[in-house]
């Protein structure tokens, strides 16, 4: 869960040291599976320029699989930073 095609990926695990995730949603149909994930943790580093807050935050992820005979052949991940920013009160 910790790596995503944003190039910010190694940032999020820097800066949220005790994040934790849980996946709230999986949809899947044929070979594609789709999963929104939360993650919640602590602003204990530097993320995007902004300074550590301490501030508590909730963030989404998605991630999306292509299985073939029960294994995972591709996959990409998105982190929703519209909602994760304000939480840390980034400018």
């Amino acid at each position: 869960m910790d790596s995503t095609d944003q190039f910010f990926s190694n940032q999020i695990g820097e800066a949220f040291l005790d994040k934790h995730y849980a996946v709230e949603e999986v949809i899947a149909q044929g070979e594609k599976v789709i999963a929104r994930i939360f993650m919640t943790g602590t602003h204990t580093g530097t993320f995007a320029g902004n300074l550590p807050t301490g501030n508590s935050v909730k963030a989404t992820q998605f991630r999306e699989f292509r299985v073939v005979d029960g294994q995972i052949i591709e996959h990409r991940g998105w982190f929703d930073t519209a909602t994760l920013l304000p939480q840390i009160k980034a400018n």
